[in-house]
């Protein structure tokens, strides 16, 4: 299977689904929230914890107090995704946060047409993005935010960086907790990789959320990325007790990723809150991809 997945894995990194090979960075389009996977990724007027770095800077004022959120995703092949992210509020100043994700390989086995069994090394392809971010109140009905990232891709003896921003918007109403959301993602100079410059994977997308009644969130995200075309996301997340959440989504428009499912817990331990949640998102016939987020709120 690693034979094949040297073939695959540019790919990977550098592939849109209709125009293969025209940005690069595609990790950075891949869901690091198990909460938010389970709702199908529409998430932008929704997220209110250190997932916020990620989906919409300007939801960073929602965090009440510290929040830490750390994600592991074991994709097909070996593929490895990685999320680690911390907010804090500031009285008077904003919210700050730091994040760290990372998409890499295992061993990946050197062959050669006159080795083909392997000539005993190994390389490995690593991606990831070391962000800081900003977001506060406008009013008290608006907010804004910015997430700044350096990008190092890796791929054999080949390295190379890049800078990437993400600006977001959050307008909330007094109805039914409605909440409207728009965000720019990974816009940034083009990043050389060899001999060939690729374009990030920019996008632009809108997204709302409403609470019908107060345990139940119902939530859409519309998205028109540089490499593909527009696509939709919506999602629900129904709460149980205070401690137990249900959460469901779907994905239109997409090549692969379609129905996504997940659950989550809520355990309060003195002054600590752990959130422990889990997704599952359907890849077509890549199988499946699981998730597990582990948060503490101090």
């Amino acid at each position: 299977m690693k034979r094949f997945l040297l073939l695959f894995i540019p790919v990977l990194l550098f592939g849109g689904y209709e125009r293969p090979g025209s940005t690069s960075g595609q990790f950075l389009k891949m869901g690091v929230s198990a909460r938010a996977v389970g709702m199908g990724e529409a998430f932008i007027a929704v997220v209110d914890d250190a997932s916020s770095v990620y989906y919409n800077p300007a939801c960073l004022p929602l965090v009440a107090r510290s929040d830490i959120s750390l994600t592991h995703t074991r994709w097909f092949a070996g593929i490895n995704h990685e999320f680690a992210g911390i907010a804090s509020p500031f009285r008077g100043i904003g919210t700050f946060g730091i994040s760290f994700v990372s998409l890499y390989t295992d061993a990946i086995e050197i062959t050669t047409p006159l080795q083909p069994d392997g000539t005993g090394e190994t390389f490995y392809a690593t991606n990831y993005a070391l962000g800081v971010s900003y977001g506060r109140f406008l009013t008290d009905h608006t907010s804004l935010g910015l997430t700044a990232r350096y990008i190092g891709l890796s791929l054999y003896h080949y390295n190379v960086s890049a800078l990437s921003f993400d600006l977001g918007t959050l307008f909330r109403t007094d109805i039914k907790g409605f909440r409207f959301g728009m965000k720019i993602s990974n816009f940034g100079p083009n990043l050389r990789f060899i001999n060939e410059f690729y374009s990030l994977p920019m996008s632009f997308a809108l997204g709302a959320a409403f609470e019908p009644i107060p345990v139940l969130t119902l939530a859409s995200v519309i998205m028109k990325p540089t490499d593909d075309e527009d696509v939709m996301n919506a999602g629900f997340e129904y709460r149980l007790n205070g401690y137990l959440a249900l959460r469901g989504g779907y994905k239109f428009g997409y090549d692969a990723e379609t129905w996504s499912s997940g659950v989550g817990f809520t355990v309060p331990l003195g002054n600590t809150t752990v959130k422990l949640d889990y997704a599952y998102s359907n890849l077509g016939v890549l199988s499946g991809s699981h998730r597990m987020t582990m948060g503490f709120s101090f």
